[in-house]
């Protein structure tokens, strides 16, 4: 048992603070909007006992990667997302990384640092898509506007900027705003040295990678997903991931049916 008698949980993934700390769990709920890492039980003398790092605003989706080159593992979080998915906030989808503190990591709050934002942004990833030198996070909202369900999504591609520390806002450009719509889950992989998505929306699984002899962002459609209940304004793929068989590590892709619900 990690935690008993919780209010509410959406989120949790395995954290591992550095490569010499056992792994242990982040997990958070979009109600009650704290963010906890739970330590892994052979490391503590009290079993369960969470460590609070920061109280967001509805938090939704969230990634890891080592933002300030410390050997310390930092988060990268989306929150402020609105009541539901129709009713989004305006005003949100923002997302900050937060600063892992290394050996104070239960004794204060991590520091927010702000990237930016869009409207319902529900899905992100950090890695090197498009080279190798700096951090870049796509941020994928569900839908691409307040109370339009079926508004193309924009894709934000956010760059690391030059002064980390005090940067008001990671740059950033919109690399495709027309061809998905209602993104609901994605999967991250590295090919050729870059990291690429399976983006599971209403077209099903698409592949979105950039390449780098054109120097342009390509879509590949992988499979269409559910596209018989139309009617009911869900289709394609709700969910992605990578399975594994032996030593193939893309042995092949399990998919969920589109959601069908107003979280």
């Amino acid at each position: 048992m990690v935690e008993e008698n919780r209010q509410d949980g959406y989120w949790i993934e395995a954290f591992q603070v550095d490569n010499q700390t056992l792994i242990g769990l982040i997990g958070y709920g979009i109600k009650s909007g704290e963010i906890k890492f739970y330590p892994n039980p052979s490391t503590t003398t009290k079993p369960g006992n969470a460590t609070l790092i920061q109280k967001l605003n509805s938090p939704v989706a969230m990634d890891q990667a080592d933002i300030t080159g410390d050997g310390m593992n930092d988060i990268i979080i989306c929150f402020q997302y609105g009541n539901t998915t129709l009713d989004s906030d305006p005003d949100g989808g923002k997302i900050v990384w937060l600063e892992n503190p290394g050996q104070n990591i239960d004794k204060k709050l991590w520091k927010m640092h702000y990237v930016g934002k869009s409207p319902a942004m529900h899905r992100l990833k950090v890695g090197h898509f498009t080279q190798k030198k700096r951090w870049e996070i796509l941020g994928l909202p569900v839908i691409g506007k307040p109370h339009d369900l079926f508004s193309a999504v924009p894709i934000l591609l956010f760059r690391q900027p030059d002064n980390l520390f005090n940067a008001t806002e990671w740059p950033y450009e919109i690399i495709n705003q027309q061809f998905f719509h209602i993104i609901h889950d994605a999967k991250q992989l590295n090919i050729d040295e870059l990291d690429s998505l399976l983006i599971a929306s209403s077209e099903g699984i698409n592949w979105l990678y950039f390449n780098q002899n054109l120097t342009q962002w390509m879509i590949e459609n992988i499979g269409d997903g559910e596209q018989k209940q139309q009617q009911i304004n869900f289709y394609g793929s709700g969910g992605i991931d990578l399975g594994r068989v032996g030593n193939d590590s893309f042995a092949y892709m399990p998919a969920i049916e589109p959601i069908k619900c107003k979280h």
